[in-house]
């Protein structure tokens, strides 16, 4: 899946309030690091983890973001 075609179909989220991600079903996709705030590279954020530092996020730490 693309990174355009997954920003069209999913939730955007933050990991309480810090970085971005995609909220797909289950599945989270990391496109900014909460922890390191480094953008991710298309093959990290599809699995689902941060390929600078490692970060994985947790379904419960994901907040949606609201549109203004």
């Amino acid at each position: 899946m693309t990174r355009d075609k997954a920003v069209a179909s999913g939730n955007a989220v933050t990991f309480r309030g810090r970085g971005l991600g995609l909220r797909l079903g289950t599945r989270l996709v990391v496109l900014v690091c909460p922890l390191c705030s480094q953008r991710n590279a298309q093959r990290g954020a599809e699995r689902g983890i941060c390929e600078w530092c490692a970060y994985v996020p947790s379904l419960r730490d994901a907040e949606r973001v609201e549109e203004t």
